[in-house]
């Protein structure tokens, strides 16, 4: 009965692999509105959890990589136009966002993955958001990514507008699910005559 047993749990071991959930701490990004018709951009560094970190050498499966966030555009008045890429090189640093035009827009953005195609935000919305881009299964095993988002007044509705004028990324989160499988176990097993 005991062989039966263990026989029996060896088997659905070895149809398994491991499922790690990672998901990073929410933050938030305010990219300023400098100009009109012209993008800002908001560089922002993001440190990856340790467990994405390094996996090339683990035969670890990333099945699903997204990230989710509310985009908030508090003026009452002025339509903001948004988009998001995503970059393995900045300069940024987690505690020190950096902000640019397209007068000093650095050579690398060029390179960067757009994976929020430009979309207008009406004015005083809140949009929520969830980016499933193959490009996000790149992060996974890197140390640090970075984020780009740009900003630009489209048009402008009745009454004063509010300064400073901003768009608001609120509850940035990063999530992915990896698996590492167990191929063979059952194999093994099964040849040592269990």
């Amino acid at each position: 009965m005991m062989r039966a047993l263990f026989a029996c749990c060896v088997l659905m071991l070895s149809g398994c692999s491991a499922r790690i959930d990672i998901e990073t701490e929410p933050f938030d990004v305010r990219v300023p509105v400098t100009s009109v018709l012209q993008p800002v951009y908001a560089e922002v560094a993001l440190d990856l959890p340790e467990e994405s970190v390094n996996t090339d050498d683990l035969d670890i499966i990333v099945e699903e990589v997204s990230a989710t966030f509310t985009i908030v555009n508090p003026s009452p008045s002025l339509t903001l136009r948004t988009s998001m890429r995503l970059s393995f090189t900045g300069q940024a640093t987690p505690d020190e966002p950096l902000v640019y035009s397209d007068l000093n827009r650095p050579a690398y953005y060029a390179q960067a993955a757009e994976i929020l195609p430009t979309r207008d935000f009406d004015p005083e919305t809140r949009t929520p958001i969830r980016i499933d881009h193959p490009a996000l299964k790149d992060a996974v095993g890197k140390r640090r990514v970075w984020f780009i988002v740009s900003n630009t007044v489209v048009r402008s509705g009745l009454g004063t507008p509010r300064f400073p004028v901003e768009i608001v990324l609120e509850d940035i989160v990063f999530q992915a699910v990896l698996t590492k499988p167990f191929p063979g176990l059952g194999g093994a097993l099964e040849a040592g005559g269990l």
